[in-house]
């Protein structure tokens, strides 16, 4: 088993897998941008540092050398923080030492829109920020990558209907939904590295997929006891995450309802 990991990006998912983590032994770093979740971090004994993680500006120099020393690297670092996201994505793979694992955290919305059943030979949208990411990833042959797309995540105090809960007449209440719960991928990816699977890509999501009308407004009146309206209209795609569960052995145990 690779014992050392390091983390780039320990929010809403990489905190609770980090602490995971160790849990089960692995010696677990975590690179953050901001000084103020230093302390916290070191507290729960995830060994943090700091790096330049900017939307502006990133430099690998501050990571070269904790990368010369991991076996495994988790990259959870979202599109959205960054200019050149791509580039910044090669820029911290490239300092990786020869063989190192690196567990790619991307989302199935890469997948191009559809009303069909997707799974992860299907087609994808070209000019997506996480495809160009992946696909250096896939070129980079001096490292082993494995890339885990995710449905939209919930659980442990969030949920998706708190986005729709001011709204009225909500389009696309026909389209199903693609959701899993945060436990769920923590789990794949602790199995993903005891079990040391390297260079696959996955689809992460919940096997069941009722249609957005009948999932939110019920999640609304049973959590937050509001009444939601959605349009009964429109269609979309099902993520098949089938593949996952065969190879790890292990099935999805948390539900989204």
């Amino acid at each position: 088993m690779n014992k050392n990991v390091l983390l780039f990006g320990c929010g809403y998912l990489g905190f609770p897998l980090a602490k995971e983590l160790k849990t089960q032994g692995y010696f677990v770093q975590v690179a953050t941008h901001s000084p103020e979740k230093l302390k916290g971090f070191e507290e729960d004994g995830l060994n943090p540092f700091l790096v330049s993680l900017d939307f502006d500006n990133f430099s690998a120099d501050s990571i070269k050398e904790k990368c010369k020393t991991v076996d495994s690297a988790i990259l959870m670092l979202p599109p959205s923080n960054f200019k050149n996201y791509a580039a910044t994505i090669q820029s911290i793979a490239d300092c990786f030492q020869k063989n190192t694992h690196v567990i790619f955290v991307s989302s199935i919305s890469v997948y191009e829109d559809t009303s069909e059943i997707v799974n992860e030979n299907s087609p994808c949208k070209e000019n997506h920020a996480l495809i160009f990411a992946e696909q250096y990833l896939c070129c980079n042959k001096s490292i082993n990558t494995t890339i885990l797309r995710l449905a939209g995540l919930l659980g442990n105090g969030r949920h998706p209907v708190l986005s729709f809960l001011n709204k009225e007449k909500i389009a696309n209440g026909l389209a199903p939904v693609n959701l899993v719960h945060q436990q769920d991928v923590v789990s794949f990816i602790t199995k993903i590295l005891s079990k040391n699977i390297r260079n696959e890509l996955f689809n992460i999501c919940y096997p069941e997929h009722p249609t957005r009308k009948d999932f939110y407004e019920s999640a609304a009146d049973k959590l937050f006891s509001k009444k939601i309206k959605f349009i009964s209209e429109g269609s979309g795609k099902i993520v098949n995450g089938q593949k996952i569960v065969d190879f790890c052995g292990f099935t999805y145990k948390n539900t989204i309802y």
